[in-house]
């Protein structure tokens, strides 16, 4: 066997162990019995094994992978805690295989900076195995993240794809497949609300891929259907949030105010809710929301909420994590590159079903 093409995987299945088993040979860890560290040893030698110096899997320290996403705090936290929460799982999986995580939160607006300490390091000796990565949202990321990928670093994008940046992989939530959903739910409704001709739909940010794709979608469920219905879109995401509370607030009470709200991103929807719980219009604004995080657990169990749509950041982000965490220990290209997530609704009914599956207390 060609030594360029050994993996642990390889050595594992020679000797009907686990590739966990041979790692720790190989990284001189403890948990292994004497006996069968000769054994793997043995056979990594005659298969080739340790002459290939290039391969990531014949590292004899710790795997190092950044985690570069967007940091919790404030309103972030409605949606990136939960990719904060994904890889977390991931990483108390991987303790004993040799992977060390290295969180590096950012605020929104310094991706950039972040990306450029990153390949400053890298580029000073301090480079690391691995990398999991916010898809890119501001300029000039596309080319740090390809500059990192060049530098060696095995990256893999979560939320997001961009293939031009090298990575190895990426983990997508169908964004268009959630705003087809609550199109759907809001043309269920929309005949059900007296006088209703107007739809709020808060699009977040045009320049995030995610929130213009559901966007996008939303708008044309409406316009494949023929529904004779305005949908009215209204702009401002993170960084906006106090901006957007007021002009919900203005539209909410003005002499149109529109008979169903729309929020495609889950900091709106927070917005829509204080809004809504502020100005006494529970049970008289239809609200479908975004995301499950404890503030819209609370808003869908008073009622101020009609549905939310659920993407599940928590999957997404430990499947992306568990994807370059394999690849940097078997030395192979995952099976496919792009991992999609789904979307579903909840109602009150399923809301403690829904809770329990992303791992969020009801």
């Amino acid at each position: 066997m060609s030594s360029s093409r050994v993996t642990m995987k390889d050595i594992a299945a020679k000797l009907g162990v686990s590739v966990n088993t041979v790692h720790k040979v190989v990284a001189n860890k403890p948990g292994v019995s004497d006996a069968v560290r000769a054994k793997v040893l043995l056979a990594a030698d005659e298969m080739g094994y340790c002459r290939n110096e290039s391969a990531s899997v014949l590292r004899r320290r710790d795997l190092k992978v950044v985690v570069c996403l967007p940091s919790p705090e404030q309103e972030n936290g409605f949606y990136f805690a939960y990719l904060w929460r994904g890889v977390g799982r991931c990483e108390a999986e991987s303790r004993d295989r040799g992977m060390v995580f290295d969180a590096r939160p950012f605020a929104i607006g310094d991706y950039a900076k972040a990306l450029g300490e990153i390949i400053s390091q890298a580029e000073a000796g301090e480079c690391p195995d691995g990398m999991i990565a916010y898809a890119p949202v501001e300029p000039g990321t596309v080319e740090l993240l390809t500059k990192i990928s060049k530098l060696g670093v095995s990256v893999v994008l979560v939320d997001g794809d961009y293939p031009c940046t090298g990575r190895i992989g990426a983990t997508v939530s169908c964004c268009s497949e959630a705003g087809s959903l609550m199109a759907e739910q809001a043309a269920n409704l929309l005949p059900g609300i007296p006088g209703a001709k107007k739809i709020l739909l808060l699009a977040g940010d045009p320049h995030i891929d995610a929130h213009a794709d559901a966007a996008r979608a939303f708008h044309a469920y409406f316009d494949d259907c023929g529904l004779d219905y305005a949908v009215c879109d209204l702009y401002g995401a993170h960084g906006q949030i106090d901006e957007l509370r007021q002009k919900v607030g203005a539209l909410l009470c003005g002499p149109d105010a529109p008979g169903l709200v729309c929020s495609v991103f889950a900091a709106g929807s927070k917005v829509v809710a204080d809004v809504v719980m502020e100005l006494g219009l529970v049970g008289k604004v239809r609200v479908i929301a975004s995301d499950l995080f404890p503030e819209n657990i609370v808003a869908m169990r008073r009622g101020i909420f009609t549905n939310i749509v659920c993407k599940d950041p928590i999957s997404l982000a430990y499947r992306g994590a568990r994807m370059l965490g394999e690849y940097l220990l078997r030395g192979e290209m995952p099976a496919a590159s792009v991992l999609r997530g789904g979307a579903d609704l909840v109602f009150r009914s399923n809301l403690d079903q829904y809770c329990c599956q992303v791992g969020i207390e009801a």
